[in-house]
């Protein structure tokens, strides 16, 4: 089930913003582009200097929320860290990352986004799995990772999105079963290059 497209509604009373020129050198995050600027408020709204550890944190899940192409949102019981090194590698060999996360710091991202209807997913310690991989490079990726997470009883998964859709549970499992793109597309050149025969 999708949540819907994404919103481009903007709130009436918008903070001061300032563009902030952190950039990541993680493999898996799209270089096609330059990093994205996070949107950062210049003071807390008790008007005190952010700490730089939370701007850091504000700008890492900007990246990841933004640039790429599939992120799902997990809820985790508290994996120790021997758990979150041995996962971690599991995803890494399929071509994504997982990266715990603050809720107040994530949550400020999303509001600031145009996934903010992924908002009431943070709940909880929580943990984000992203991968910028192609269909070419791993066609299985969704697949590979939800069994990951159904495989690990301490992980559940409560949504993410997709490119530009927001997916739930049942909508990850639909893509997953779905055939990867070069399947359709030697499918396609099959139905072109046989004979046709009409009448």
């Amino acid at each position: 089930m999708y949540y819907g497209t994404t919103s481009k509604k903007v709130a009436k009373h918008q903070p001061t913003l300032e563009k902030s020129s952190n950039s990541t050198t993680d493999p898996l995050i799209s270089k096609n582009v330059p990093p994205p600027h996070a949107p950062q408020q210049k003071k807390t709204k008790h008007g005190n200097n952010f700490k730089s550890l939370a701007i850091y944190l504000y700008n890492l899940y900007y990246t990841h929320l933004h640039f790429n192409r599939l992120v799902f949102i997990v809820q985790h019981n508290n994996l120790n860290v021997q758990e979150q090194i041995v996962l971690r590698e599991e995803l890494k060999r399929k071509g994504a990352i997982l990266t715990a996360v603050r809720g107040s710091i994530f949550g400020s991202v999303i509001r600031q986004s145009i996934y903010s209807n992924l908002l009431p997913l943070v709940v909880g310690p929580t943990c984000l799995i992203g991968s910028n991989v192609g269909d070419d490079e791993n066609p299985r990726l969704v697949a590979d990772i939800l069994n990951i997470i159904s495989n690990n009883k301490k992980l559940v998964l409560v949504g993410g999105k997709m490119d530009r859709s927001l997916l739930d549970l049942e909508g990850f499992q639909r893509v997953a079963k779905l055939p990867g793109l070069k399947h359709l597309q030697s499918e396609l050149i099959g139905l072109l290059n046989s004979p046709k025969q009409f009448g």
